[in-house]
């Protein structure tokens, strides 16, 4: 990131980056897959194993697959990602689905203690793991699907910082942070679900189903590189795990929301307020998980504003930067021509400015401003300075000079004439908020 006499540490918390695949072969009794016994961990796992260096996560899955059970392989569709912390260190685990060639027997007998094959209800029994149990429990859906290419979706390079996926062909420092950030809190998630299963044992838990389906689009959202996708889902699944929490736990979820919605002034702060207003007693998962939709659409509206708003303050700084170039060749003509093109420039000065202002302090937070709207009254800004040039010239008995020209005052009322056609205009776009009445 940045240099410094001595090493320091690195900010960026590594990441432990596995693959993995689920072996399956047809038998006169039904498919079957393969599952082994990690003899240092003591648990049953999908044969998987650390990807190395300069290597992709397909030439990884199918080396640690021949490795740990001895078969030779085809490697097929992509099957999905399980995350988990591996003593305090994020880590990622990719799987493929794959078809034996040959059963050579020949597995690694240090690291592995057995390796068995067995159908998919009996794998998905003898798994160790919830996360590999839930993904082996959609090879019945997976296995009618085509075959997929085999071809590398997904290649990490020995860089320093990463992203899990390549959609979009570069690395980047803060889409890796990102989905740091994302997979921490979608493993934190985990554990709170898995408790909230555990102490609801029933077969109609449509909402730990609900759940569960909101994680898997989280990590399709991530091996697509979409990180606001990825955060709709995970808020998604919090908001179905509502439905599992007892009484005490919904109050304390609404008092969290009360809080957090005493720093917001939009429309939706009003609507939660109203549905918390009962009682911790009256309280019902409806009413928290609406509650939380309407802030995590909150949450979505600010970061688009965000984002529209940066892109449209780049867009007023380079008109103003390109209009710059444009009047100094005029500027060194002689006559009234210099100062015609200095009143403009400074009126669209004028004009940008309080556009800026408009933007920052988000005066037209109910109708998303695009760019045509943005730059409309900064350029009708622009002939306003020039109109006010022209009063301060002739028509002197308005603006109570003797009729000496000051450049000063003529480029100050400039701006400001500037200034005041852009709000003009601006709240004549605008138009009027429409009234709500409350019966």
């Amino acid at each position: 990131m940045a240099t410094s006499i001595a090493p320091i540490a690195p900010v960026d918390p590594p990441v432990i980056k596995a693959a993995g695949g689920i072996l399956q072969r047809s038998t006169p009794r039904g498919d079957e897959v393969m599952v082994v016994y990690r003899k240092r961990h003591q648990d049953w796992t999908l044969p998987r194993g650390k990807v190395k260096d300069g290597e992709s996560f397909q030439e990884a899955a199918t080396r640690q697959v021949q490795e740990e059970t001895g078969c030779s392989c085809r490697i097929g569709n992509y099957l999905g990602t399980i995350s988990y912390s591996d003593n305090g260190v994020p880590k990622v685990v990719l799987f493929w689905k794959m078809t034996l060639i040959e059963d050579k027997g020949a597995k690694n007998n240090e690291e592995i203690g057995e390796a068995l094959w067995l159908p998919v209800p009996a794998a998905i029994e003898r798994l160790t793991h919830a996360q590999e149990k839930a993904l082996l429990s959609r090879i019945g859906s997976l296995a009618r699907q085509p075959q997929a290419s085999a071809e590398p979706a997904v290649r990490v390079e020995s860089r320093p910082a990463v992203t899990f996926t390549a959609a979009s062909g570069k690395s980047s420092v803060d889409n890796h942070q990102a989905q740091l950030r994302l997979l921490r809190e979608c493993e934190a998630f985990r554990v709170e679900l898995g408790f909230l299963e555990r102490r609801n044992p029933r077969a109609d838990n449509f909402w730990a189903e609900a759940a569960h389906e909101q994680l898997n689009n989280v990590q399709r959202s991530l091996e697509s590189d979409d990180i606001e996708g990825g955060w709709f889902g995970l808020r998604a699944a919090q908001r179905y795990a509502v439905f599992g929490m007892n009484q005490t736990e919904l109050a304390n979820r609404a008092h969290v929301l009360r809080e957090e919605n005493l720093k917001n002034a939009s429309w939706r702060a009003e609507a939660i307020e109203r549905l918390l207003s009962v009682s911790d007693d009256r309280l019902t998962a409806e009413l928290v998980a609406d509650a939380m939709s309407l802030r995590n659409e909150d949450f979505s509206n600010q970061s688009y504003t965000a984002r529209l708003t940066e892109n449209q303050l780049r867009t007023l700084i380079i008109v103003c930067g390109l209009s710059a170039v444009a009047v100094a060749p005029f500027m060194l003509l002689s006559g009234r021509i210099p100062m015609v093109a200095a009143v403009v420039l400074f009126g669209l000065f004028g004009s940008a400015f309080c556009g800026a202002q408009s933007l920052i302090m988000g005066r037209n937070e109910s109708r998303i401003a695009n760019l045509f709207t943005t730059l409309t009254p900064v350029l009708f800004g622009a002939v306003a300075g020039l109109a006010g040039y022209a009063i301060y010239e002739y028509m002197a008995f308005l603006t109570f000079h003797s009729g000496e020209r000051h450049i000063s005052a003529v480029l100050a009322i400039a701006f400001l004439c500037g200034c005041l056609g852009q709000r003009l205009l601006a709240r004549i776009t605008t138009g009027r908020k429409r009234k709500i009445v409350h019966v």
